[in-house]
């Protein structure tokens, strides 16, 4: 074999070396994280620290009913959780680009972002309420036509509002902690916000009221688009909480005295209550 062969022959080994190299490689990486997740063995959520009792601290430690939720969503696909505070305007462009995983709150499933993230099956039927003062009531959410109500920055929500009562001003805020302040010092006449995070406002100011509940559509966890095994995983992991009882559970210890949950035996047959 002439010099010039010879090294072709080298040349052309070595890039076979590395290609069956690079191959291995990657599958052992894919098999390390079949989930695809942002850290291999871990399952990152983005939660809300100020929406007692469905996402908050306690202890220095995430707390609340969808932290306990996701917690048994990881434990069930074998991934260990970890929760990132974050404001709710960032969430679904956060999961998105990989940022997190996913959520440890019920977002809002609309055409807008299902364009942008994967829904898992829905985690529960969004319903809200208008949180008003006792001493200047808003019994209904029409009665705050040509008034002014807080809502958080970048909430579904807000279109809900709009459609029940065009003349209602909306003001948004930061996060529910600033929406309160607002009302409290009567900046606002109103806060609307979701059922669970209204209860517990209820709970912790006497001098509030709510009114009537609304349904303002599906709640469901943001999965990134490019993650199908992840949306797989996480929705046959719920499917096993509804069908076995826990998620009846989770909720009866963060909402004592509400019951059944809005639309969830409908949406299941095999919800265990």
């Amino acid at each position: 074999m002439s010099l010039s062969r010879y090294s072709k022959f080298l040349a052309t080994a070595f890039v076979s070396t590395l290609a069956i190299s690079f191959s291995g490689s990657a599958s052992a990486g894919a098999d390390a994280n079949p989930l695809q997740t942002v850290e291999p063995g871990q399952i990152i959520y983005a939660f809300r620290a100020d929406d007692k009792p469905v996402s908050f601290i306690k202890d220095n430690k995430p707390a609340g009913f969808m932290v306990d939720l996701t917690t048994e969503i990881a434990k069930r696909i074998k991934l260990k959780p970890q929760y990132v505070a974050t404001d709710f305007s960032s969430m679904v462009p956060s999961v998105s680009g990989h940022r997190y995983d996913s959520a440890a709150f019920a977002v809002l499933v609309t055409p807008a972002r299902e364009k942008v993230v994967n829904f898992t099956t829905p985690v529960n039927f969004a319903q809200a309420r208008l949180v008003s003062l006792k001493k200047a009531p808003l019994n209904t959410v029409k009665s705050a036509a040509g008034k002014t109500v807080a809502i958080t920055v970048g909430s579904a929500l807000i279109p809900v509002l709009q459609k029940i009562e065009p003349a209602i001003t909306v003001r948004t805020f930061p996060n529910i902690a600033a929406s309160t302040a607002a009302l409290k010092t009567e900046q606002v006449s109103g806060l609307f916000t979701g059922f669970e995070a209204s209860s517990g406002l209820l709970k912790r100011n006497p001098d509030f009221m709510a009114s009537e509940s609304v349904m303002s559509g599906k709640g469901a966890l943001p999965v990134a688009k490019d993650r199908p095994a992840l949306l797989k995983a996480m929705n046959t992991a719920f499917a096993g909480i509804i069908s076995d009882g826990t998620y009846m559970k989770l909720y009866s210890k963060w909402y004592p005295n509400e019951g059944e949950p809005a639309g969830m035996a409908q949406e299941y047959p095999n919800f265990k209550k």
